[in-house]
């Protein structure tokens, strides 16, 4: 494998243009690693592959990939298809096990062979005649020595694809290169005959994540070309914000419309807000806005009037609902926020804070006297963000609470 000076494949876009992709691609094996807008990439090499790390991880935990038969998670959002947790599983398990060696007992329905009686009894029916019990089936031990040596073959060309496409993460070392040539349908067929027979849940796992390496690679140089990411990073961004801040039911705060048709009325869908937070009996309507405000600090990246009234629309609505306030009581606030990101270690702000306040947003046609009719630009810092990734961060939700709520 050659050596990578990975910082100098590394960059962050502008989310200008055609500048949006965020992830890792390859073309003809000249490999770059896009981080989002306002990250902090580390300034050493060992923190820095953990920073290509995080960036993995925040992808595979919100966005849905076809990479594994195993995983499945999240909303799609312009995914790419290139198994990297399957690499990644690879690898590790690779350093922990070495190469599959197929030493799991297997067994079949069988007429012949070494009967397991045990097997045998729990699972086939027997037949009893004149006060005897016999059986015409039994569980006898499979022969799998050259199934196990094929598999430890195709392993071997896993692990080497593996360490190929995004080893240089861990190592500069590579494995020994394949014994066997690429079969696509021969591979899979037999990794799959043994998943069937395979009761050991780590060795199922490495079984999928092999399936999915083997269907990704190609039996040419389309190979070379391949991305893992997404080019609409701002529905990432959304949801961590949800992630970290927001409740999971949130459907009765959204604004509701009809029409009053004749005979009928059409239900239209309902205004959504991104992100509803609660702290002690206030609300909090967060709009998250993937915007380059907190990095260029230019007033037209800043979300205009469109997202401004549809705040304040929001905010009238949660405030005057009865059956809101019969949750939160009649003294509850509503507030509302723009969440931005913006990276605190090269920002024009001095607190270096990760969490900071830019503005706040006020209408015209408003005597903005309630909380919720200034609705506050907060700026995030990302990497904090990515770091954070579980759901609903009590100290967090405290500390943009009380961010909000300062005048």
């Amino acid at each position: 494998m050659q050596e990578i000076d990975i910082r100098s494949k590394c960059s962050i876009n502008s989310n200008r243009d055609m500048d949006t992709f965020v992830g890792l691609k390859c073309n003809n094996g000249d490999l770059s690693i896009n981080f989002p807008l306002g990250y902090h990439v580390s300034e050493n090499d060992k923190d820095l592959r953990k920073d290509i790390l995080l960036l993995f991880s925040t992808l595979g935990s919100n966005t849905e990939r076809k990479d594994s038969e195993i995983l499945n998670q999240g909303d799609k959002f312009d995914e790419v298809d290139f198994p990297i947790q399957s690499y990644m599983f690879i690898i590790r398990d690779y350093y922990d096990r070495g190469y599959f060696k197929g030493q799991e007992m297997v067994y079949e329905v069988s007429k012949t062979g070494k009967i397991n009686w045990g097997r045998t009894i729990k699972t086939q029916h027997p037949y009893v005649q004149d006060n005897d019990i016999f059986y015409l089936d039994f569980m006898t031990k499979k022969n799998t020595i050259k199934e196990n040596e094929l598999i430890t073959l195709i392993h071997e060309l896993c692990v080497y694809e593996s360490f190929d496409k995004i080893g240089w993460l861990f190592t500069k070392s590579m494995p020994k290169k394949a014994r066997v040539k690429k079969n696509k349908k021969l591979f899979i067929s037999v990794i799959k005959t043994r998943l069937a027979d395979t009761f050991n849940d780590r060795n199922r796992i490495l079984l999928k994540h092999m399936i999915a390496i083997i269907k990704f690679q190609g039996d040419n140089e389309a190979d070379k070309i391949y991305r893992y990411g997404t080019y609409r990073f701002e529905y990432v961004w959304e949801k961590m914000i949800d992630k970290v801040f927001g409740i999971e039911n949130k459907a009765d705060y959204f604004p509701k419309t009809s029409w009053l048709l004749p005979q009928k009325i059409y239900n239209n869908a309902s205004l959504e807000p991104d992100t509803i937070m609660l702290y002690e009996n206030n609300i909090y309507i967060l709009d998250a806005k993937y915007y380059k405000y907190g990095v260029t600090g230019k007033t037209w990246d800043l979300p205009g009037s469109t997202s401004i009234n549809k705040q304040i629309t929001y905010g009238e609505y949660v405030a005057g609902e009865e059956k809101i306030k019969k949750i939160h009581g009649e003294n509850m606030r509503v507030f509302n926020a723009f969440v931005m990101p913006f990276d605190s270690l090269k920002s024009r702000y001095k607190e270096n804070l990760k969490m900071i306040k830019a503005g706040c947003a006020i209408s015209n046609w408003k005597d903005n006297k309630n909380d919720f009719e200034m609705i506050q630009g907060i700026l995030i810092d990302v990497k904090t963000l990515m770091n954070i990734n579980v759901r609903q961060d009590e100290n967090e939700i405290m500390k943009l609470a009380k961010l909000i709520e300062r005048k």
